[in-house]
């Protein structure tokens, strides 16, 4: 193994990015999408001995709490599935006994209402939901690199995430006081959620770091360089962040709401 190359380390929040910083490790951060990609991209170019998408996650089982702990088995996304690097994965799995070994969701967007995240979950399974490992998968099977996630349950299945909360971070995943104390001014209607998340967020950030302290080094990663059958690309995916992508998710989501009858179907 070339000692040289580092981990890619994808996350969208500054205290996510905090948490995975560490020798060897090259951080990746911010909810731009676009920027984003093309930073996870450009990190590839330059040669690493894996990628994983490390962070906070809403959750999506009902069984999950916040501070849980996930290894993706698989990403799930609107368009297909990635699988993740087994023998990554099981080395994640021994350096954390508590976590649960289970696929996750790769949206487009914030799942914000219990609602959304009860459709994901009844329709693909997958336990948690976020909006990096999605990019971070497609840019591994893209460049054939071993592709890994680790997950800390922020919010459950059962909780709605104000859409105050929205307005506290910016594009580079930086938490800004002044604008979401501007937003719950406009929605005071958000503070008793935005109390509950604050409180949930510190649970979380715990479990994060103690996780992250768990893995050491590279993130428990002791494989070679490069294993192509690590990653598993959805026949249908693609790597350069079309709106097309988007478009299927909400579809996606629109039509099991449809069948619930929670909205009409628009199919008259």
């Amino acid at each position: 193994m070339d000692d040289d190359l580092p981990m890619i380390a994808a996350a969208g929040l500054d205290f996510e990015a905090e948490a995975a910083r560490g020798l060897g490790v090259k951080v990746v951060r911010g909810l731009n999408r676009r920027r984003f990609l093309r930073e996870l991209h450009a990190q590839a170019t330059r040669g690493a001995r894996g990628i994983i998408s490390f962070g906070v996650a809403g959750g999506l089982s009902p069984k999950l709490e916040t501070g849980d702990v996930v290894v993706a088995s698989a990403v799930h996304t609107a368009e297909g599935i990635f699988r993740t690097c087994e023998a990554w994965s099981a080395s994640l799995l021994a350096a954390l006994p508590h976590a649960r070994y289970l696929p996750v969701f790769g949206a487009m967007g914030p799942v914000l209402t219990p609602l959304e995240k009860e459709a994901l979950w009844n329709e693909t399974g997958s336990a948690t939901v976020d909006v990096e490992s999605r990019d971070a998968a497609e840019v591994a099977a893209h460049y054939g690199m071993p592709y890994a996630v680790v997950r800390i349950v922020l919010d459950p299945a059962d909780r709605e995430i104000p859409l105050s909360a929205l307005s506290g971070v910016d594009d580079a995943g930086n938490t800004c006081a002044k604008s979401l104390f501007k937003a719950l001014a406009q929605r005071p209607q958000d503070i008793p959620g935005m109390l509950r998340i604050a409180a949930e967020g510190r649970k979380a950030t715990q479990s994060l770091l103690r996780t992250r302290q768990a893995l050491g080094p590279c993130f428990s990663f002791y494989g070679p360089v490069v294993q192509l059958s690590c990653t598993e690309a959805p026949q249908d995916a693609s790597y350069s962040g079309q709106n097309g992508a988007a478009s299927s998710y909400f579809v996606f989501i629109r039509t099991w709401l449809a069948r619930r009858n929670v909205i009409p179907d628009g199919t008259n």
